[in-house]
C-alpha cells in the first residue's frame, strides 16, 4: 500500500469506528429503556477510575487549551457498581465538559462522600453553559443545541449518560448557567457504597 491508500484506509476505519459507537449507543439506550440492560456489578475504587480517566482526557484538554484537574476524596470507600458503565458515564461527562468549553477554560473532576454516606462524582466546567430549556433539550435523545457548534455528534451522549446513571440506581443532577459553565453530579446511594 502506498501512503495515499493508507490514508484512505485510516479514514474508512475512523468512520467505521464512529458508526459502531453510534450503533452501540443506540443499542445501550434501547436496552435501558426496555429494562434489559445487563449490569456486571463489581467492587472497585472510584478514585482509581477517576484518576485513570483524568489521565486519558488530559491530552485532549491540553490540545484545546483547557485545564483539567481532579480532586479525589481519599476517604471514599469502594463502590459496588458496573465499573464499565461508570467509566462510560465519566468519559461522556468529561468529553462534554472539554468539548463545550472555551480555550483557557477549566474542567474539575472530583469525588466526595456525603454525610448520608452517598458517594458523589462531580464534573464541573467553565464552558458555554445552558439555560433550563436547553438542559431539557440536551437530555432528549437525538437533540442537539444550536450552541453545539463544535460537535458533530448524534445528540445521544447526555441522554445515554443519564440513562446509564439511572440503570445503576444512582441519581443524576445537572446545573448550568449560560456563559458560566455546567456542574453535573452523579450520586450513588449509601447501600451501594461499601463500608470499610
Amino acid at each position: 500500500l502506498n501512503s495515499e491508500q493508507r490514508g484512505y484506509l485510516t479514514t474508512v476505519k475512523s468512520s467505521a469506528d464512529a458508526l459502531l459507537q453510534i450503533i452501540n449507543d443506540i443499542l445501550d439506550l434501547s436496552k435501558i429503556e426496555a429494562g434489559k440492560m445487563d449490569l456486571h456489578v463489581v467492587e472497585f475504587s472510584i478514585g482509581d477510575l477517576v484518576e485513570r480517566l483524568s489521565g486519558m482526557m488530559k491530552p485532549l484538554a491540553e490540545r484545546r487549551n483547557i485545564e483539567l484537574t481532579s480532586d479525589v476524596d481519599p476517604e471514599l470507600p469502594l463502590l459496588v457498581q458496573d465499573s464499565g458503565k461508570i467509566q462510560q458515564i465519566l468519559y461522556n461527562l468529561l468529553s462534554n465538559a472539554v468539548k463545550f468549553n472555551e480555550p483557557g477554560g477549566q474542567v474539575i473532576l472530583s469525588t466526595a462522600l456525603t454525610d448520608a454516606g452517598n458517594a458523589v462524582i462531580r464534573v464541573k466546567d467553565t464552558g458555554i453553559g445552558m439555560d433550563d430549556e436547553e438542559i431539557q433539550m440536551a437530555l432528549e435523545p437525538f437533540r442537539q443545541l444550536a450552541t453545539a457548534r463544535q460537535s458533530s455528534g448524534t445528540g445521544l451522549g447526555l441522554p445515554l449518560t443519564r440513562a446509564l446513571v439511572e440503570a445503576n440506581r444512582a441519581s443524576f443532577t445537572i446545573r448550568s448557567r449560560k456563559r458560566e459553565g455546567t456542574l453535573v453530579e452523579v450520586a450513588f446511594p449509601s447501600p451501594r457504597v461499601l463500608a470499610e
